[in-house]
């Protein structure tokens, strides 16, 4: 059998599929099982097998000895096969774990901060033990992927509407209010014990999937992890911001992850991704949560953060993604600042809410037009529809009540993360105002023409899955904006498949060899002072286009994958 070359060995290895589902119980493991039969052919064969089952391994912390076990002795070997390592962190089970909900399971958060800090401690020093014993530099992608506790497999489970079940699963004990609440409250933990984590060099890419219970991780492990890796190029951080805690405690992250941030130092980082999922409010009646006041944008924390990473003389791709809540003069931190702002980005790309951080709207509700769509024939059902909605709502005498399991209520959350009360559903936000989004825009192209080295901008309202028929009034009203400047030669997106990130545009093809300017805001037109300060940004030979949404189509039933169908 080694009469085919390793190539070809390796090609043949490579045609089973890996699935990277849950180490416990695995299908990763499964295949890996199937795979390493294989071995046993020859010692070609076995090289091989261990070249591909060692690329990607994800590792539960209880499983760190028996991880560092695969490199011991003439196996030290398999590192140089390891690309990425993914970590599953394992929680203690709270106190009364098989309780009702989570308004009695207690959970000890200075034992999560012990045992999350213990395995962080023990894995550092094993990379730094394998970098001792190994030669050459073999570059590694580390990713804190999950955590959660083994008692979520046995615990009783409720639904989201009756998340309480008790043991003998009769009438439900607790709220869904109280549970949400309780959960709101229930905490955070850190890292801790900085002092001992070792240094390692061979990472150069630390990803924080942040999934689960390993969400509630305070930001601080931010700058003592990067200390820890002197040669990381790439940095990427998800996190959350919920609108259901409270302003207050939305506010105390926002600070903690601005603070982390800004304690990063800049020589070595190429790449910089943070992804903070905004979960937005469902009645755009409410009032905003105001984390600043109008004369101190200056102090919310995403400008600071701008600020801060505009030092970095080496940072060549940032993505804020999200739906960021930041203030109309976000972009005042590159027009202000001192010097040369990002004096190596190339790419930059900005995701921001439709609320501000200063408790503004970047949109408001287009009367005009809603009020005439009511005469309109073509909408007839539309508004036939609406008020069989609101006739069958003030028949629902449940509907405000706490114990009410309805998907369709909202709940309104102030300065605490405890509910104050039930609204119904109500998104009509769509035109631009001129009082925030305006000056923005006019920022945002002034920002672009003091980064000597910008090669791509990508501005966008919402987040990846954000859709312009999100909107209680659609189709009579849409939301949506997408500004897309690339210079010559950069590609707005993959050339045929789309990403979870980027759509595709088959026609940009065409236009390399020119500037382009594309627009994605359905039937709104931006104001002539945009339009002429983004045209004279691009050039009088620039490609400008305005996208048309029925233009747009899915690619493999998924919402954020889509491809323009038009040639221009």
């Amino acid at each position: 059998m080694d009469i085919f070359p390793p190539e070809i060995i390796g090609q043949i290895l490579e045609s089973f599929p890996v699935d990277q589902g849950p180490i416990t119980p695995s299908r990763e493991r499964v295949w890996r099982a199937e795979l390493a039969q294989f071995s046993t052919i020859s010692r070609v064969w076995k090289a091989s097998v261990e070249w591909i089952t060692f690329k990607t391994l994800t590792i539960a912390s209880g499983e760190l000895e028996a991880f560092a076990a695969l490199f011991s002795g003439e196996n030290i070997s398999r590192r140089a096969a390891l690309t990425t390592l993914k970590i599953v962190f394992i929680l203690p089970d709270p106190c009364n774990a098989m309780g009702c909900c989570s308004v009695v399971r207690t959970i000890n958060r200075e034992a999560d901060s012990t045992t999350f800090s213990t395995a962080v401690v023990k894995l550092f020093a094993i990379l730094a033990d394998l970098e001792g014993r190994t030669t050459g530099e073999h570059p590694l992608s580390l990713a804190f992927w999950e955590a959660f506790r083994l008692s979520k497999f046995t615990e009783p489970k409720g639904t989201v509407e009756r998340p309480c079940k008790p043991a003998e699963y009769g009438q439900h004990r607790h709220s869904r209010r109280e549970v949400l609440e309780a959960q709101a409250m229930s905490g955070q933990f850190e890292l801790l014990r900085e002092d001992e984590i070792p240094v390692v060099h061979s990472v150069t890419t630390f990803d924080f999937r942040g999934l689960y219970d390993l969400i509630d991780l305070k930001p601080t492990w931010i700058p003592g992890i990067a200390r820890k890796l002197p040669r990381l190029r790439e940095l990427l951080v998800r996190r959350e911001d919920c609108y259901g805690l409270g302003r207050h405690k939305r506010l105390e992250q926002k600070e903690c992850l601005s603070v982390s941030i800004c304690t990063i130092a800049s020589d070595h980082l190429r790449q910089v991704r943070l992804d903070v999922r905004h979960q937005p409010m469902e009645n755009e009646a409410l009032p905003v949560h105001r984390f600043v006041k109008d004369s101190q944008w200056s102090q919310e924390p995403w400008f600071r953060v701008c600020k801060h990473l505009a030092t970095f003389p080496n940072l060549a791709v940032l993505k804020l993604l999200g739906g960021l809540v930041i203030c109309p003069q976000f972009f005042r931190a590159i027009v202000d600042y001192t010097g040369v702002p990002f004096p190596s980005l190339v790419e930059f790309e900005l995701q921001f809410a439709p609320e501000t951080a200063d408790g503004r709207w970047f949109y408001d509700r287009d009367n005009q037009v809603i009020e005439s769509s009511r005469s309109n024939p073509i909408y007839k059902e539309f508004w036939e529809e609406k008020a069989r909605q609101e006739a069958q709502r003030d028949d629902d005498s449940h509907y405000y009540s706490d114990s009410s399991g309805s998907e369709d209520d909202v709940r309104v959350f102030e300065d605490g993360p405890f509910r104050t009360n039930v609204v119904e559903h109500d998104k009509f936000r769509s035109l631009p105002n001129t009082n925030t989004f305006l000056p923005f825009l006019l920022d945002a192209g002034e920002a672009v023409s003091q980064m000597p080295k910008l090669r791509k901008f990508v501005l966008k309202q919402g987040h990846k899955f954000a859709q312009y028929s999100d909107l209680d009034y659609f189709p009579i009203v849409s939301r949506v904006f997408e500004l897309w400047y690339l210079k010559t030669g950069m590609p707005r997106s993959p050339k045929d498949v789309p990403t979870h990130y980027d759509p595709s545009i088959p026609s940009d093809a065409t236009y390399l060899h020119q500037n382009r300017l594309y627009w994605r805001v359905d039937c709104w037109k931006p104001w002539d002072e945009v339009q002429a300060a983004w045209n004279a940004i691009a050039g009088p030979d620039a490609k400008v286009v305005f996208l048309e949404e029925g233009k747009w189509t899915v690619h493999g039933g998924l919402i954020d994958l889509q491809i323009y169908d038009e040639d221009f």
